[in-house]
């Protein structure tokens, strides 16, 4: 008899039940909390990546109009300087950057530069069996190569 007497009084009390029920959603809400954090992450290194190659393409602009005319190699430290720099500070290792010139261009007189970015996303939670991806973004730089030298007939005939 004394039993259910005693089961009957666990039944009524409820005394434990707020710490049972944190236990139970607390995970749930941290996973919410770490999820929108991660996109936030994410939001802004995709925005840091296409800001950089807006960036990447004024810089290149403006050295060709100063006479300068880049190789690949210079066009890839630009977009990588301007990466690894303030506000952007995306990591070298995760940071990839492409420059191919197109062999026609889509403006006539100009040369057209393609940068091809990619940035590796880090793992937040290790614990976590997610695949890793990376950011990538591509766009078009347009620039009027330095024009040569005028030759001595040209200057004369006013061609």
């Amino acid at each position: 008899m004394r039993l259910p007497q005693k089961s009957k009084r666990l039944l009524r009390d409820s005394s434990g039940a707020t710490a049972i029920e944190f236990a139970l959603l607390a995970p749930a809400f941290l996973m919410l909390f770490i999820g929108v954090l991660l996109v936030g992450v994410y939001m802004q290194n995709h925005n840091a990546v296409r800001s950089v190659a807006a960036d990447t393409a004024r810089q290149v602009a403006v050295a060709y109009q100063r006479g300068n005319d880049l190789n690949d190699n210079e066009v890839r430290a630009i977009a990588r300087g301007i990466a690894v720099s303030p506000p952007y500070l995306l990591k070298n290792n995760r940071f990839q950057v492409e420059s191919t010139p197109e062999a026609t261009s889509r403006v006539t007189g100009a040369k057209e530069i393609r940068i091809d970015l990619s940035y590796a996303m880090n793992d937040f939670l290790p614990f976590v069996d997610m695949d890793s991806f990376a950011l990538q973004y591509s766009r078009p730089i347009f620039v009027v190569p330095p024009s040569a030298p005028a030759t001595e007939a040209e200057v004369t005939t006013g061609a």
